[in-house]
């Protein structure tokens, strides 16, 4: 009896490594740190931001030059929440730059608009400059190119943030 177990002991063992399931895709390789470091020159970012006095949590995201991104958010007391940091997949932080660039970034008010309001708002910025501040009824509204292009841009560094740890 101790033979069988010794040799199924054995046997166990010798198959486990292949036991294992072989992923169907590689993992990508990860981009070195020092390569996708969320410093230096801002390429886009995104500012939740509240009025003064507002009770409202905020948050920033900044996406850098190295591909590189940061989130800064603040509970409703205005106490920091820990950062969070991440990187675009190189084509992705191209292809942010390439769907910037070019938007002519105007801004029509309408004449008539809604009168709600709401201690909320966001701010856009390119290269550092703000482009656009969505408001609620605020009458605001982008060029349809330039509206385009940001949502394109949004929609990519949200993925991104979904996608990390």
């Amino acid at each position: 009896m101790k033979n069988a177990i010794l040799v199924f002991a054995v046997l166990l063992l010798a198959c486990a490594p292949s036991a294992v399931a072989a992923p169907d895709k590689p993992a990508p390789p990860a981009r070195p740190a020092e390569a996708c470091r969320p410093s230096g020159k801002v390429v886009f970012e995104i500012d939740h931001r509240v009025d003064p006095g507002a009770k409202l949590p905020t948050s920033a995201v900044q996406v850098f030059a190295t591909g590189g991104w940061l989130r800064e958010e603040t509970d409703a007391d205005g106490k920091p929440i820990p950062p969070h940091t991440g990187c675009l997949a190189k084509a992705d932080a191209k292809q942010l730059e390439t769907t910037l660039a070019g938007a002519p970034w105007k801004v029509s008010k309408a004449q008539i608009h809604c009168m709600a309001m709401s201690a909320q708002f966001t701010v856009y910025q390119v290269d550092g400059k703000p482009v656009f501040t969505d408001r609620l009824c605020s009458g605001e509204s982008l060029d349809e190119k330039s509206r385009a292009k940001l949502d394109a841009a949004i929609k990519l560094v949200e993925q991104a943030q979904k996608a990390a740890p």
